[in-house]
Order: structure tokens, then C-alpha cells, then sequence
């Protein structure tokens, strides 16, 4: 009885792989033209909002100001060029997608540490630390 178990089970186990294997190897050229798609639409954003940008920078440095729709054109361009390369890398993890820095403002960890706050808390650990040995030498002293 166990034979027969392990010959089906055999049998199975082959023709579930034989079937699953064509369907794996089908799925990859679709999967690669979404990828090549999703790339170029990510490099085409990222070209529009850097022409933007350069033609910003030229009427600035002619002596311009822009206006409103200027900026608005800018920060619409930027939020469709990272929306187009947030896309191309959940379509293809592997893929290279523009990328660049981040404008978010200032501060950062990576600037280096600011000492005052270093000197700050260490003061403050030695305080507490200070304070917990006097209250357990304290209740230790109460009980003897």
C-alpha cells in the first residue's frame, strides 16, 4: 500500500511541476515589457521635470521671476517623475530607476552631532543614575 502512495504521490508531484514550469517561463516577457515601459515612462518624467528645471534656472539667471504657475509647473512635473519611478520599482525591483536626492528641508542626522545636546544628555543619564543609587543605599540603610 505504501508503494502505491509513493508512486502516485510521485506522479503528482511531476505533473504539478511539468504544468507549473511553461506558466513560470510564459510570465516573464510580460513581466519584462511592463518593466521596460514603466522605465522609460520614468525616464521620460525625469526629463521633463529636469528641462523644467534648467528652464527655470535660465530665466532666474536672466534676470526673471517667475511666477506662481512656474513653481506649480515645477512641483507637478517632480511629483509625476516620482510617482513614475515609485512605479517603474514596484514593477521591477532589479531595474536601475531614476533616483536622486530627496528635497525635504533642513536637519539631518548624517550633518554630524550637535555636542551641547550630546554633553545634555549625558548629564541627565548620570543624574538619574546618581539618584538611583542614593534612593536604593537609602532604603537599603532603613531596613538593616
Amino acid at each position: 500500500m505504501r508503494s502505491i502512495h509513493a508512486v502516485v504521490g510521485t506522479a503528482v508531484l511531476g505533473a504539478s511541476l511539468a504544468l507549473v514550469a511553461p506558466a513560470a517561463q510564459a510570465a516573464t516577457p510580460q513581466a519584462s515589457r511592463a518593466c521596460a515601459k514603466a522605465v522609460t515612462a520614468a525616464e521620460k518624467a525625469e526629463a521633463a521635470y529636469n528641462a523644467a528645471v534648467s528652464d527655470y534656472k535660465k530665466q532666474v539667471a536672466g534676470g526673471g521671476h517667475p511666477g506662481t504657475a512656474e513653481r506649480d509647473n515645477l512641483t507637478a512635473l517632480q511629483s509625476a517623475a516620482n510617482g513614475a519611478a515609485s512605479f517603474a520599482a514596484r514593477v521591477c525591483p532589479d531595474a536601475k530607476v531614476p533616483s536622486g536626492t530627496v528635497h525635504t528641508g533642513i536637519g539631518s542626522t548624517s550633518q554630524g552631532a550637535n555636542t551641547a545636546d550630546l554633553a545634555a544628555g549625558a548629564a541627565l543619564i548620570g543624574a538619574v543614575g546618581i539618584g538611583a543609587v542614593v534612593l536604593r543605599r537609602r532604603h537599603s540603610g532603613s531596613q538593616a
